[in-house]
């Protein structure tokens, strides 16, 4: 008995689609590692074409621009980055400077396993929809880190508004991409040290302000919350 002529075509589709999905897999691959290597401006899509072994044609039936491949790549990366940092930093019994921990050592893992990724968030382009991008993912990891603060106990954000765990958040997101791009220039560097230095410049000033420590504004017209006595 032969396969249903319903079914015989129904599964020549799904060959023929994964295949092309492992195509377009093999040339985000190929992307992100000649991206990383060379940054967006200095790269064309017959660069892309020669390192995946194909034709630029091919390419095209699956991405309509540089741009369009570019920003698939940067979306990827930053949905796996923000997982794993907020699946660490949310993880059942971690709080505080533990919390801090496992969101920065993932967040540096990410760095070494994947630098080529990485440098697409911190990397300068002129290409205006890109930088557009670039600047959405950041306004989306600091969203991201603020969600994570807020899972911390409401009696250690005493006196902060949701503005003021924004401004952290930003402090904290700004510190991790100047740090991870620093390493990426200085690759001999223990990864770890990041997470180290990062908890140390970080978490005395986080520390003692989940005690009810604060700086006084008064003088610049506003106050935080009473300064601990």
């Amino acid at each position: 008995m032969g396969i249903p002529a319903e079914t015989a075509s129904a599964s020549g589709k799904q060959r023929k689609r994964l295949k092309a999905e492992e195509r377009r897999e093999s040339i985000l691959r190929a992307a992100n590692s000649v991206f990383g290597q060379h940054g967006y401006e200095h790269v064309r899509i017959d660069d892309v074409a020669a390192a995946a072994g194909i034709s630029k044609a091919l390419i095209y039936e699956h991405f309509r621009s540089k741009q369009e491949l570019y920003v698939e790549l940067m979306n990827r990366a930053a949905i796996d980055l923000l997982g794993r940092i907020v699946a660490a930093a949310s993880a059942p019994g971690v709080e505080g400077a533990a919390r801090l921990e496992a969101g920065s050592k993932a967040g540096f893992g990410f760095v070494a396993e994947q630098p080529e990724a990485f440098q697409m968030f911190v990397r300068d382009v002129t290409d205006p929809e890109v930088a557009a991008v670039q600047a959405a993912l950041r306004r989306g990891a600091v969203s991201a880190m603020v969600g994570v603060m807020e899972m911390e106990p409401v009696a250690t954000r005493e006196g902060l508004e949701r503005r003021h765990l924004e401004q952290l958040a930003e402090m904290m997101v700004g510190g991790y991409y100047a740090l991870a791009d620093w390493w990426l220039r200085n690759r001999e560097a223990d990864i770890d040290e990041l997470t180290a230095i990062q908890l140390t410049f970080m978490w005395i000033g986080l520390g003692r302000m989940q005690r009810g420590e604060r700086w006084s504004l008064a003088s610049f017209g506003g106050k935080l919350a009473p300064e601990a006595g």
